[in-house]
C-alpha cells in the first residue's frame, strides 16, 4: 500500500498546492475562522506547526479539479484507491488541520467516509484493522500511518513510527496560543520550528535569521484587490525585538533588490524572487506584519509544478 498510503501523508500539501495556486477573491467572501478552530481542536498542537486548509472552499471556487484533478486522474494506483474504497479527495474532503511535531504528522480530516472499504482496502494491502482502527506501512518501514474514525465524518490520520499515534487526535487534544485567523489558508509555526534552516525554501534562507528569535509566526493566504496576498504576523518578545526584526526584514529585501539590480536583472514574476522583492513591513508594538503581492505568474509555475 505504499503509495496510496503515503496519500494520507500528502494530501495536506496537494490542496496547500491547489490553495496557492488560485485562492483569489473567493476566500474573502467565504471564511472559516470557526471551523478550523473546531478541527484544529483535534490535534496535539503543542509546540507543533499547525496548518490548516478549508478544502470545501477551494472545491467550491472550482480550483480543486482544476489543479489537482487531472493529474490525479492520470495516476492508476490512486485510480484503482478511489474505486476501492469510495473516497476521492477532491470531492470527499472538505477540511484539512496538520500538526507537524517532533518528526510526526498528526492529520484530522473532515469529509465523507465508507469506513468498510477502507479498512477492506488496508487488509487486502497487507494493512490490520481493529475495531476501524487501521495500521499499516507508509514510504518507509519506521513511517507507520494509523487512522480512525474520531466521528462519522471526522477521521484521525497519523504518521508516526508508534502504530498507535492516531489516538492523539481526539476532542480537545490541544489548544492554539491564538485564535484561529479567518483566512481558509493558514499555518502556524513556532519558535522551536523558526529556528530550523530548512524551515523555507531555498529563495527565502535570508528569511530565516530575521525570524529565529520570534515566539510564534502566523502565515496567512488571502487577497487583496485582484490578487493574492501572502501574509505573516510575527510574535516578538518585545517592542524593541519587533523594531529590530521589521529593520531586518526592510535590510533582507532591500540587499535582495539591490543584488538583482547588480546583477542587471529584474525580479522574475514567475519564481519566489518576485514574491520576496514586494514586501512591506509594519511593527504594533511587539506585533510585525509583512505582506507579499503574489504575481499572476508565480501562481502559473506553481499550479503547473514548473517551481
Amino acid at each position: 500500500m505504499r503509495l496510496p498510503a503515503q496519500r494520507w501523508h500528502i494530501v495536506a500539501i496537494l490542496i496547500a498546492v491547489c490553495a496557492l495556486g488560485a485562492a483569489g477573491i473567493y476566500f474573502v467572501r467565504e471564511r472559516g475562522a470557526n471551523g478550523s478552530a473546531n478541527l484544529v481542536s483535534f490535534l496535539p498542537t503543542a509546540d507543533a506547526t499547525v496548518v490548516y486548509i478549508d478544502v470545501a472552499v477551494i472545491r467550491r471556487a472550482g480550483i480543486l479539479n482544476m489543479i489537482a484533478g487531472s493529474k490525479a486522474a492520470e495516476e492508476l494506483e490512486y485510480g484503482e484507491f478511489v474505486d476501492q474504497t469510495k473516497f476521492d479527495y477532491r470531492q470527499d474532503l472538505d477540511g484539512v488541520a496538520a500538526a507537524f511535531k517532533d518528526g510526526q504528522v498528526f492529520l484530522a480530516l473532515r469529509g465523507r467516509f465508507h469506513w468498510k472499504n477502507l479498512t477492506d482496502y488496508v487488509i487486502r494491502q497487507g494493512g490490520s484493522c481493529h475495531n476501524n482502527y487501521c495500521v499499516t506501512t507508509g514510504s518507509q518501514p519506521n513511517r507507520r500511518i494509523s487512522f480512525y474514525p474520531v466521528k462519522s465524518d471526522l477521521m484521525g490520520v497519523a504518521v508516526s513510527p508508534d502504530d498507535f499515534a492516531a489516538y492523539q487526535i481526539t476532542r480537545q487534544s490541544g489548544k492554539l496560543t491564538l485564535i484561529p485567523p479567518s483566512e481558509p489558508v493558514w499555518a502556524l509555526v513556532p519558535a522551536a520550528a523558526l529556528k530550523d534552516p530548512g524551515l523555507l525554501p531555498a529563495g527565502a534562507k535570508a528569511y530565516v535569521s530575521a525570524l529565529q528569535n520570534a515566539e510564534q509566526a502566523l502565515f496567512t493566504i488571502g487577497s487583496d484587490k485582484d490578487q493574492l496576498k501572502l501574509g505573516v504576523d510575527v510574535t516578538c518578545r518585545d517592542a524593541a525585538s519587533a523594531t529590530a526584526l521589521v529593520q531586518e526584514l526592510e535590510k533582507t529585501t532591500t540587499t535582495l533588490r539591490n543584488w538583482i539590480a547588480r546583477e542587471h536583472q529584474q525580479a522574475n514574476p514567475g519564481d519566489l524572487s518576485g514574491v520576496l522583492v514586494g514586501g512591506t513591513f509594519r511593527r504594533r508594538d511587539r506585533q510585525v506584519e509583512g505582506h507579499w503581492p503574489i504575481p499572476q505568474a508565480f501562481l502559473k509555475a506553481v499550479s503547473s509544478g514548473t517551481l
